[in-house]
């Protein structure tokens, strides 16, 4: 019965997410946004479909908006050499949400996905030169996610964001090897890189590979995560990367941690707001799903 009462109590709290990350959200980032919709294009008609109802969407809204449909070639055009081949695949499943903003920050939530996180698309973006976007990405099961990526990128390079190519490129390179990194040391080494990234875009100054490394023992320690050496040149090689890059230290003045925090506020709020559930269970059962699953490990 208790185990009955807390999925209960969870699945209230879930209901209200959606409402509250838009009211999170600054009024002028939801009033000025434009956006975009990426589809794999090897979906079958019938996964097409899931992956519009859990967008909330359907053929017919497809009309106002724009829809890219993202082929196997173009993921090898924009990740081969960079990701391992059988990651991207022979097929495209992986669909993305986005929506450019002007203000708010980045706000990141994926499901299905087996190579990125949320966290490592949030960090992606953030070197990519992006400041204000909303991110959702999806696919039918379970997928490595390349094929979102790539529709992030074109979709943005739609916008009209104007992602400078060595950013974009320094993105793709350390999402890849924060992956890698994430295999062997958990997630905490995706906050570890990030924050270590934050802090040398921050301080605008020149550091020495030996300042470098001790910048990055000192944030892993506090995630209990002790590099080996061959790692650790690997993460400052990813930091001289973005080191040699021009950035807005403004663009870095939140980090995960607070990308983190708003995840958790979201979900502190609607923990408050159980009462809602009948009002709103139908109106955001897509999203309700979602993060359901999200909080159940999915």
């Amino acid at each position: 019965m208790r185990r009955l009462t807390h999925y209960a109590s969870t699945l209230m709290a879930l209901a209200c997410v959606v409402a509250l990350v838009s009211c999170l959200l600054p009024s002028q980032a939801r009033a000025d946004s434009s956006r975009i919709l990426t589809m794999g294009a090897d979906l079958t008609q019938q996964q097409r479909t899931e992956v519009l109802d859990f967008f909330g969407l359907s053929e017919a809204d497809l009309a106002g908006i724009p829809t890219i449909i993202v082929t196997n070639a173009d993921e090898r055009a924009y990740l081969e050499g960079k990701v391992a081949t059988d990651l991207i695949g022979d097929r495209t499943y992986s669909c993305s949400y986005i929506e450019a903003t002007q203000s708010g920050g980045i706000f990141v939530q994926t499901k299905n996905l087996n190579y990125v996180d949320n966290m490592m698309l949030y960090n992606a973006l953030q070197t990519a030169g992006v400041e204000n976007v909303n991110l959702v990405v999806t696919a039918p099961f379970s997928v490595s996610g390349t094929g979102a990526l790539t529709g992030v990128f074109m979709a943005l390079d739609d916008m009209g964001v104007g992602l400078e190519a060595q950013k974009e490129q320094a993105a793709t390179a350390e999402l890849v090897e924060t992956a890698d990194l994430a295999a062997t040391y958990g997630d905490g080494v995706v906050e570890v890189i990030s924050n270590v990234k934050d802090q040398v875009v921050s301080s605008a100054q020149e550091l020495s590979d030996d300042e470098i490394k001790s910048v990055i023992r000192a944030t892993a320690s506090t995630r209990g995560i002790t590099l080996s050496d061959q790692d650790l040149d690997r993460v400052v090689v990813i930091i001289h990367q973005i080191m040699s890059l021009d950035y807005d230290r403004d663009a870095f003045a939140i980090t995960i941690d607070d990308f983190k925090a708003q995840l958790d506020e979201v979900a502190r709020q609607a923990g408050q707001a159980q009462g809602l559930l009948d009002m709103l269970a139908d109106l955001f059962r897509p999203v309700t799903d979602f993060f359901a699953s999200l909080l159940n490990g999915g």
